[in-house]
């Protein structure tokens, strides 16, 4: 009698690695893969410091994923509901790789697998200096320099009300810099939370002449700025260049946001230095966009790395740069204050919404708001009500 082979021995229960694992037919009939999934239940609920800590580990790159897939590359402030579909998709799939495998190394092999698109899909997405720009953002600043004498082409100039529209225009002006006489810290304050600002820096030149630089988001139509946008690359980087009747105006004018323009304890080689690299920065920009960041790249961020590099120093990891509001106390502790004063009267003495208010956006609007400048000093009031305007305008364009 023909002897008949031994019959293949079982597989043991709970041999397979993960819900992968289905054979060689690929597939695996679907009450053995609830059985599976059964298995690695019981599994992991045996071990399940170790559960909570894949999960824990994972968690960040998963919740990372989502806000790529739903935000990156995106229209700034209208999130879109597909978008958002299709990321809420992704995050149980991570959660499963985190406990369907028993084996680390397949683990973080298939969490890197799926996790590839996401990743490639971010780094590949490029800032762009070619959008259908909202019109205060649809020209870029760039200088040209010549010796001491640095011409800003591209001065915004505008003019805005309380029902969201302006009127354009854009200016060219040269100043020098050895007439380069102070800076100015400008803090605007908004929203409810504290530590929400806005922070930009005027530059004071001889004869009443100031021209301000903020870093801000360059807004596409439509667009409305978001933090948590700003930190997936929604945004581009843009250094506005603008007239004090533009910058602060705006804020001081037509939102109502509470305003201080701060005289910086920096003399005019350190202003100068600061001038000259916000203005490299600007020229930079003008020709190769980056993108704008709520974190690395806002405008107190940036404003800090202008003055790491001009003091060479690090300022390191400061919620005062992160949370801009409480950017004057920063200053305070850089004794970058007016002499003999703190931050609380500092706060009294420079807030200049009822003085600009009061002015309406005048050719004298950036004297009339610096009278508590003259009143503490009275050797910085100008001698002659024949002062230039504000602007110190030069080559006067249309926009």
């Amino acid at each position: 009698m023909p002897a008949h082979p031994d019959p293949p021995p079982p597989t043991p229960v709970g041999e397979a690695d993960s819900p992968m694992d289905t054979g060689r037919s690929g597939r695996r009939p679907s009450g053995e893969a609830w059985g599976h999934v059964r298995e690695l239940l019981t599994y992991w609920r045996a071990r399940w410091p170790e559960a909570l800590v894949r999960l824990g580990l994972v968690a960040p790159l998963a919740i990372w994923a989502v806000l790529v897939i739903a935000l990156a590359g995106g229209v700034g402030g209208h999130p879109s509901p597909v978008r958002w579909m299709v990321a809420l998709t992704w995050l149980p799939v991570f959660l499963a790789l985190a406990l369907g495998f028993r084996n680390r190394a397949r683990t973080v092999v298939a969490l890197g697998l799926w996790s590839a698109p996401v990743v490639s899909f971010f780094l590949l997405l490029s800032p762009s200096n070619d959008r259908n720009w909202e019109a205060p953002s649809s020209r870029t600043a760039h200088a040209t320099i010549d010796g001491t004498w640095v011409t800003l082409h591209d001065i915004r100039d505008f003019r805005y009300d309380a029902h969201g529209s302006w009127a354009p225009n854009w200016y060219d002006a040269t100043y020098d810099l050895a007439e380069l006489e102070e800076t100015w810290f400008v803090l605007t304050e908004f929203g409810e939370l504290d530590g929400l600002a806005h922070v930009m820096v005027s530059f004071q030149f001889a004869g009443g002449r100031y021209v301000v630089i903020s870093v801000e988001i360059r807004r596409q139509e439509g667009e409305v700025y978001s933090p948590l946008g700003g930190a997936f690359r929604q945004y581009e980087l843009m250094y506005v260049v603008a007239d004090e009747r533009d910058a602060i105006g705006l804020r001081t004018l037509v939102h109502g946001d509470p305003t201080w323009v701060i005289p910086m304890n920096a003399g005019p080689e350190a202003s100068r230095a600061f001038f000259m690299d916000m203005v490299e920065r600007v020229n930079e920009l003008h020709q190769q966009p980056a993108w704008y960041n709520t974190i690395f790249a806002s405008c107190a961020s940036s404003l800090a790395d202008h003055y790491e590099r001009v003091n060479e120093v690090r300022l390191g990891w400061d919620r005062r740069i992160f949370l801009p509001g409480f950017g004057d106390e920063l200053l305070e502790e850089l004794d970058l204050l007016p002499p003999g004063m703190d931050r609380a009267e500092v706060r009294r003495r420079f807030r200049v919404n009822e003085r600009a208010v009061a002015d309406g956006g005048s050719e004298r609007f950036s004297r009339a708001i610096r009278s508590a400048r003259a009143d503490l000093n009275p050797s910085n009031a100008p001698t002659s009500d024949a002062i230039e305007p504000a602007s110190g305008r030069v080559d006067q364009g249309g926009g």
